[in-house]
């Protein structure tokens, strides 16, 4: 709303806009307002007499402190805090008139960052004209001048100090010429006010020097300013600045302060490169610069005021976020993710190009979040729904994860999609937005079913013939004991047991088959814990004589959970056991429940421990623990897997205490439903 802008951004908007059929000439319409998008300098295109905006640049919207969805709305409307202020009665006018309007150090009010300040501006309001003279679009361009306008303030109620003490000196001079004493005085009062001018521009947190002359001889430089040069005080006061700065040879710099001198115009850059002074070497800096003439009372231009700000930490990482975000960018279009952003408090959804297409919509189209919502299948809604409020409740760990399926406007077919987002929080813990990707699984479940219908159909071919050889084993089992033949006998018990380890085995890659399709279910129900221990216990000590089985149950124990498959978690953790202890070790199986609410089972051996490495992946699919001990025993790491998915569907967990050479306990606990079984 409030700008400058150079002569030549004016005359490329005019020549564009009186003539509206040369569209043929080297600067086209589009062109112009690219530069003006680029230019440093707040820029806005406004139509009608409401002030419509039709065009605000990057500098314009942050002097506004908005964003671009101000964008084709009216002047007041996007910007209310100019209600009561001048600006739209001037805009109305030039309007109309079709005359332009400047001004210098013109106070606004404005709201940034939720902050009302009053600051200063150069602006101008330029009315651009048809062939018909008559006002189709308003040009507002605009300066910040407020440490100008401080500054020059500072130095006008200096100047106006000064003032007074030399006519009260003079007064003096004049009424009592004899007072030597009251003239010292006032000398030393007016030096005074200099020292504390010259201790204000000492301290400024800004680069600032004087230079006074054509030649620009430096008067002050303040120690930000030096640093910035890379100078010592005793080095540049009192020398020409083309001298004291030889390095700026072959830079504008000396020239600009040239121009400024004989023009009396100021000269202001933004995010100006240049070469400084390093150690006797150059080194790129990036600056801000203000060249501002130094007036005398007979409006002579007596030197040049230098205001410098070096910013090129700031640019540098304004640079290095664009391109992390460029990298993440390309990131995300490589992996095909589709991302969205989501703020509860003001209920705006938005998301890439990729997730539009997913939702029915071009990528000129805005996705809210109703739309997202009506293209879940309806089966899958309220769940998605339900998980979103889970990630934003003050309690979760705010990640949000959840597979559905959607189903956009005009598509025929459905997508199943996997959503990762995570909350994101300000100083406050208060929530600011959900930000996440969608990935399209839908060809990978395909997959998984045929991995899964494949296992099936394998484990179930695979098992017709080991039920026809286990009942032959166990024909000639009965046939070698009737003829009392030991050797045979042994012979067929252990092909009986090998057998039996391949059914275990197939059994456990059906129930992981089960359980990646979901389709593993529990059969809950209240059974007695103490009795399944001594069910366990009579069949595993006629059938296993390698180790001691102790089973511990010190009193009948309620428990609601599916009773098979919690009879196969002993059944894997003891097998477990068995292959990592000597023979003729101990193996407990106890169960506890201290605390009325869990019930915890233990199953102990005296085995060769477990790594605290390996303790942190024992749990994972087809993980096997490394070791010279273990290199020999068989298995495919699916049992403590499967256990683990168990004992997760009951909403328990599996744990374990090991150390290297002193044996393993695993602790499974399950939520424990009590009923009083010693009244049975």
């Amino acid at each position: 709303m409030l700008f400058f802008v150079s002569f030549e951004y004016i005359y490329l908007i005019n020549h564009m806009n009186t003539d509206p059929k040369s569209q043929q000439t080297l600067f086209n319409e589009d062109l112009v307002i690219q530069a003006l998008q680029s230019s440093p300098a707040p820029t806005a295109l406004y139509t009608d007499e409401d002030m419509i905006i039709r065009f605000a640049n990057d500098g314009m919207l942050a002097l506004w402190g908005k964003d671009i969805s101000v964008i084709g709305k009216p002047l007041l409307e996007a910007v209310p805090e100019l209600e009561g202020q001048s600006f739209l009665s001037i805009l109305r006018q030039v309007w109309h008139s079709g005359k332009t309007y400047s001004v210098s150090d013109a106070p606004a009010e404005l709201i940034r960052s939720g902050v009302r300040s009053t600051n200063y501006y150069d602006y101008e309001y330029k009315a651009l004209l048809d062939q018909h003279g008559k006002t189709w679009c308003i040009l507002n361009t605009a300066q910040d001048v407020t440490p100008r306008n401080k500054y020059l303030l500072s130095i006008q109620q200096k100047d106006l100090r000064e003032q007074a003490h030399i006519e009260a000196m003079a007064s003096t001079l004049e009424e009592l010429r004899a007072t030597n004493e009251e003239l010292s005085a006032s000398l030393d009062l007016l030096a005074e006010s200099r020292e504390h001018v010259r201790t204000i521009i000492e301290q400024a947190p800004v680069g600032i020097a004087m230079l006074q002359g054509p030649k620009h001889i430096i008067e002050i430089a303040n120690p930000a300013i030096l640093k910035i040069w890379g100078r010592n005080k005793v080095d540049v006061e009192g020398l020409s600045h083309e001298s004291a700065r030889p390095e700026m040879a072959g830079q504008p710099v000396n020239k600009w302060l040239t121009d400024v001198f004989e023009t009396g115009l100021p000269k202001v850059n933004n995010e100006f490169l240049v070469k400084l002074n390093d150690n006797g070497q150059l080194r790129e800096a990036i600056v801000n610069s203000i060249y501002q003439p130094v007036f005398s009372s007979h409006n002579e231009v007596t030197g040049v005021l230098v205001i410098l700000e070096e910013i090129t930490e700031q640019v540098l990482e304004r640079r290095r976020n664009e391109k992390n975000q460029h990298m993440l960018s390309m990131a995300i279009d490589a992996g095909g993710l589709a991302t969205f952003y989501y703020e509860p408090e003001t209920g705006l959804f938005s998301g890439n190009n990729l997730l539009k297409e997913w939702f029915g919509l071009s990528h000129e189209e805005n996705v809210d979040l109703s739309i997202a919502l009506a293209a879940i299948i309806d089966e899958d809604r309220e769940r998605v729904a339900a998980a979103i409020v889970q990630s934003l409740d003050s309690q979760s760990d705010g990640n949000y994860s959840i597979e559905y399926r959607i189903q956009g406007p005009g598509q025929h077919s459905t997508r199943l999609v996997q959503a990762r987002g995570k909350v994101f929080y300000d100083s406050t813990r208060k929530i600011t937005s959900l930000n996440g990707t969608l990935r399209d699984i839908t060809e990978q479940k395909k997959d998984e079913q045929r991995k899964d219908d494949f296992i099936a159909m394998v484990s179930h071919e695979l098992k017709t013939p080991l039920t026809s050889l286990t009942a032959y084993l166990q024909l000639l089992e009965r046939k070698a004991i009737a003829a009392e033949n030991t050797q045979q006998q042994s012979t067929i018990e252990k092909s009986i047991k090998q057998v039996l380890r391949m059914n275990a085995l197939i059994n456990g890659f059906l129930n992981i088959s089960r359980l990646d399709s979901g389709r593993m279910s529990l059969q809950k129900s209240d059974f007695d814990l103490q009795v399944l221990f001594h069910e366990l216990e009579e069949e595993m000590t006629a059938t296993i004589h390698t180790h001691r089985i102790i089973f511990e149950s010190p009193e009948p124990l309620s428990i609601h959970a599916d009773r098979e498959k919690i009879s196969q978690v002993i059944q894997n953790l003891v097998g477990n056991a068995m292959k990592y202890s000597p023979m003729g070790t101990e193996i407990v199986i106890n169960y506890s429940a201290p605390g009325g609410k869990d019930v915890a089972i233990f199953v102990k051996d005296q085995g060769m421990g477990i790594a605290e490495d390996d303790q942190q992946q024992i749990f994972e699919r087809f993980y096997r623990v490394e070791s010279s001990q273990a290199g020999s025993i068989a298995g495919f790491g699916i049992g403590l897997y499967l256990c683990r998915e168990i004992i997760e569907l009951h909403k328990g967990v599996i744990s374990l205490e090991s150390s290297l050479g002193t044996g393993t306990t695993f602790i499974v606990e399950l939520p424990l439903k009590i009923s009083n079984l010693a009244s049975f």
